[in-house]
């Protein structure tokens, strides 16, 4: 479905049209796309941060707000601001107690890199292929309000295993980043913080220069506080960085506690991870 403008007559006809239906809790939900990254659109981990549901950043519509008006709080609680609502792409409902209409509309923000300095949200910038359930519309987005993460893992993935192949601490470091399933997918990590190389037999390698990537964390390198704490002690695995264990670990959500679990077990030989079982 290609994108409406959005008009005054637009929003109200939408509003009068679901109320004439019986219809009267509304929603909206917001796709957030960058000029940056190839089309990529911003995905915010679901309510408990526990498993690998993903959802558009959404809200209600409260008492005497427009469509838009909805729009601004929602994307407010990720840490960013609309810069204009560019396009409407239709709606869906959600079955419970009532019906709930959620109106999806198509907005830029002033600054998308927010998102990685407001600690508080887990997100995931994906390409629509990456996407399961049903068949995304004409806009290349999910056609229900929450998604979940393709089996599809992030680029490099089995380069890195084949490099850390062997070595304990350096397999852990490099499934706690593969798991995690952020910095792999941004291309301001992998251009500038992994090499790429290939054994005799054609087999591609990857390492990481934990080095670097510690000290751009330092520096200037955009992440949540989890994601900052998720590549430290990565690093720490992977390169024997110090890392401060009484911040790391009370900074992360029950999803990365149990990744990082997973991987100290396995840097020390406990290999009791299912998906450690698999990859190596």
């Amino acid at each position: 479905m290609t994108a409406a403008a959005v008009t005054a007559r637009l929003l109200h006809d939408l509003v009068a049209g679901s109320h004439a239906e019986g219809i009267t809790d509304l929603a909206v939900e917001a796709a957030i796309g960058r000029d940056d990254n190839d089309g990529q659109i911003l995905l915010i981990a679901g309510p408990d941060f526990t498993d690998d549901s993903w959802q558009l950043p959404a809200g209600p519509v409260l008492p005497g707000q427009t469509l838009t008006d909805a729009l601004h709080p929602a994307i407010a609680m990720i840490g960013l601001s609309i810069e204009e609502v560019t396009g409407y792409l239709g709606h869906h409902d959600h079955a419970g107690s009532q019906i709930t209409r959620v109106f999806r509309f198509l907005v830029t923000v002033a600054d998308p890199g927010a998102i990685c300095r407001h600690a508080g949200t887990g997100h995931h910038w994906v390409f629509p292929d990456e996407l399961s359930g049903p068949a995304a519309d004409s806009a290349s987005l999910p056609s229900s309000a929450v998604t979940t993460a393709a089996a599809g893992e992030p680029p490099l993935a089995g380069q890195l295993r084949a490099w850390a192949r062997g070595i304990y601490p350096d397999e852990a470091a490099a499934e706690l980043l593969i798991s995690h399933d952020t910095f792999l997918r941004r291309a301001d990590f992998t251009s500038r913080f992994i090499s790429t190389s290939a054994t005799g037999d054609g087999t591609g390698l990857a390492a990481i220069d934990w080095a670097a990537a510690i000290t751009a964390l330092d520096a200037s390198l955009p992440c949540s506080g989890g994601e900052h704490r998720i590549l430290r002690l990565a690093a720490s695995l992977g390169d024997g960085i110090p890392v401060n264990l009484r911040d790391a670990l009370t900074g992360i959500d029950g999803h990365g506690l149990q990744l990082v679990v997973q991987a100290i077990l396995h840097a020390a030989g406990h290999r009791s991870s299912p998906e450690f079982h698999d990859h190596y």
